[in-house]
């Protein structure tokens, strides 16, 4: 059986509640700039250094891998034929 692999992955997952595409372009804007009037309140609201090209491979690929054992088939036991009347 086949399971999906990873063969590569491009910047960062978008932080919770950043509202979409536009919301996030806004963040990074933020982010890169420190004379920004929003950047402190960014960097304090994404809690970390953010890095928006960090792809975060190991975590993509646990996350597989973990889907991988949840969704396996697992052995089951053979049915008993049906009794025929």
């Amino acid at each position: 059986m086949t399971y999906p692999r990873l063969l590569k992955a491009s910047g960062a997952c978008p932080p919770e509640d950043v509202d979409g595409a536009r919301g996030y372009e806004e963040f990074l804007e933020a982010l890169a700039d420190p004379n920004h009037e929003q950047h402190e309140d960014m960097v304090r609201w994404s809690g970390s250094a953010f890095e928006p090209e960090d792809a975060q491979i190991e975590q993509i690929v646990e996350r597989f891998d973990q889907f991988t054992k949840k969704w396996a088939p697992r052995p089951g036991k053979p049915k008993a034929p049906k009794a025929t009347p």
